[in-house]
């Protein structure tokens, strides 16, 4: 123990002796050590934030690339469901297919081709193989052709085999149609039923693969960024074929998580952040996003590269490592408040939408006024805004044409469109046609907004509004002055052009007188659509039903009851659209003076 104890004292003698002697020396290799660490901790930090940033802007990439695609998608799968309706209503008359299939590719710029295929030997007279099709050919032109015969036999083809014997609708995998299409195509087809609800055959649209090149290389963040789209079976839509998307196929075969994020490494040793995320709807594609390492943490490798030479330098000269650590610390605090500026950007951008909406109730001697929306999605297209001017409650709702993203922008500009029109006028009529006339300028998605406004004079309760297309409120009023009873009645409006369409439409306006302690009711289609699980619709009357109950409810049970019901009524069923309803109910205080007396 002695020899023991007397080494430990020799060496600490040692130090301190070195420490006393060498005091420039230890600072600088104490000053060298610190700052090797913190440059550790800085580096693993710097590494975690970017690595954080870059999943958030992926996410937010591929969910752009995800709206396209499903908008386009959409318009095929609803086209082609209505469609098989309309197919099974007319069986009787076999050379209609022809027509029909003509038509839906001459009314639908998405579809290449359409056709109707049936089981062998429906119409006899038709041969065993009877398969009316359209196809383009050139930019104005279509053919019609009758495709189906014994050496081409449909019934054998994904398309017609997968539909008819599940009953289900289908995306099929992407092939060549040298027959009709005569191009790669994927098609998407939904059963027909006849009387009996017997499957006969199906009707189908093609589109080519073509336009899914252009819509994944949009927007890349990162230059090195590789995108794929495939099919639930691992073909490929989009994307070029390369050796890191058949390294990449080959694990999601053998995933079965269908929403992930992972890293892997080449041939090379080069290592890649790869994300995918499956398309929805009723497809099973995949889009896929391929990130190199490199291209994501080359600049913090080199920044630490940067700090750890000085460090080696700062042993000799602690001058240089000071003004060298210093203004590497400083780029480095750049690099991160912009990344940070940059992540509270997409932070408030996704609040957008919501924070445009009023807050707060208006709750006063004359009125009470709430609002309710209930987005389907992220992001959704219905509106409502209600404000105080001259003793003047200026009120609209509205609802933007199609989903997603493309449909809040337009709802944020039409809030602010009507916020600023009614700032100066309060006729409605020339509020709508202000708004209308800005929303039509370079509209070229076609895009159009179903709106009503209202400017409600609150000493006297006169109401003058203006409808474009929207659903008529509901005002719940006495049925008279025999009775106190209150009934809920749809305003009478105008049906004039939703905003959008033609920047020419001239909006009048109408004019009622609102008795105090009435209720005004105002509504999205989101809410008459509401679908349940036999996709019923809520209606018109249900809404009736609900309101004549709501006399002695403030604006919040109003809303509540509403909800209360819709939710009943759908149960468990997906919300297919917004949800917006907003109340207003009339209580001037000479009113409430009157009941006093």
């Amino acid at each position: 123990m002695n020899k023991i104890e007397s080494a430990d004292k020799g060496w600490w003698a040692h130090l301190k002796k070195f420490i006393r002697t060498n005091t420039s020396l230890a600072v600088i290799i104490l000053a060298a050590l610190l700052l090797e660490m913190t440059t550790g901790v800085m580096y693993y930090a710097g590494q975690n934030y970017i690595q954080e940033t870059m999943e958030r802007q992926v996410r937010v990439e591929m969910n752009a690339i995800y709206l396209c695609i499903r908008n386009k998608l959409a318009i095929v799968e609803v086209t082609m469901d209505n469609m098989a309706w309309v197919v099974s209503e007319g069986l009787d008359e076999p050379d209609w297919m022809f027509d029909i299939s003509r038509r839906m590719v001459k009314n639908n710029p998405s579809f290449w081709g359409s056709g109707v295929a049936f089981i062998q030997n429906y119409y006899p007279e038709k041969g065993k193989f009877f398969e009316p099709y359209a196809v383009r050919r050139g930019q104005d032109s279509i053919v019609s052709m009758q495709i189906g015969s014994n050496g081409v036999d449909h019934t054998q083809k994904e398309y017609f085999r997968i539909p008819v014997s599940q009953g289900e609708v289908h995306w099929s995998e992407p092939y060549v149609d040298i027959v009709g299409a005569k191009a790669v195509i994927t098609t998407y087809s939904v059963p027909i039923r006849d009387s009996s609800n017997k499957t006969v055959g199906v009707v189908f649209a093609d589109i080519t693969i073509d336009w899914l090149e252009d819509v994944i290389n949009e927007e890349k963040i990162y230059q090195s960024t590789q995108r794929f789209l495939v099919t639930g079976s691992k073909n490929r839509l989009a994307g070029e074929y390369t050796p890191v998307m058949k390294q990449v196929l080959q694990l999601l075969k053998a995933d079965d998580n269908n929403d992930a994020y992972f890293v892997i490494k080449d041939e090379d040793g080069k290592k890649y952040h790869v994300f995918y995320t499956p398309v929805g709807g009723k497809t099973n594609w995949v889009l896929i996003n391929v990130l190199e390492d490199n291209d994501i943490f080359g600049n913090l490798r080199r920044i630490r590269l940067l700090l750890l030479l000085p460090v080696m330098i700062g042993l000799l000269f602690v001058g240089i490592i000071v003004w060298r650590s210093s203004r590497n610390m400083e780029r480095l605090r750049k690099i991160n408040a912009e990344k940070e500026r940059i992540g509270g950007e997409l932070r408030v951008a996704s609040q957008i939408q919501q924070s445009m909406l009023p807050k707060e109730e208006v709750r006063g001697e004359w009125l009470e006024v709430r609002g309710s929306l209930v987005p389907a999605r992220e992001v959704g297209g219905d509106l409502y805004d209600y404000f105080i001017r001259d003793e003047k409650l200026f009120f609209c709702i509205g609802d933007v044409s199609g989903k997603g993203a493309p449909s809040a922008m337009l709802m944020a500009v039409t809030h602010g469109l009507f916020r600023s029109a009614s700032a100066h006028d309060s006729n409605p009529a020339r509020i709508m046609e202000a708004i209308n006339e800005v929303a039509c300028q370079r509209n070229e998605s076609n895009m159009f907004v179903t709106m009503f406004v209202g400017v409600l004079d609150l000493p006297t309760g006169h109401l003058r509004y203006c409808d474009a297309g929207h659903d008529a409120p509901f005002v719940l009023s006495d049925k008279g002055k025999a009775t106190s009873e209150k009934l809920a009645i749809a305003l009478d409006v105008k049906p004039h052009l939703p905003i959008g369409v033609y920047d020419d439409t001239k909006y009048t306006v109408q004019e009622i007188s609102i008795r105090p302690g009435s209720i005004i009711f105002l509504y999205t289609d989101g809410l008459t659509e509401a679908k349940n699980a036999e996709h019923k619709l809520f209606g018109l009357e249900r809404i009736q039903a609900v309101l004549n109950t709501c006399a002695d409810n403030d604006s919040k049970e109003i809303l509540e009851k509403i909800t209360k019901s819709v939710d009943s009524f759908v149960k468990h069923a997906e919300q297919s659209d917004d949800l917006t309803m907003l109340v207003i109910r009339y209580t001037p205080k000479q009113f409430e003076n009157t009941l006093t007396e």
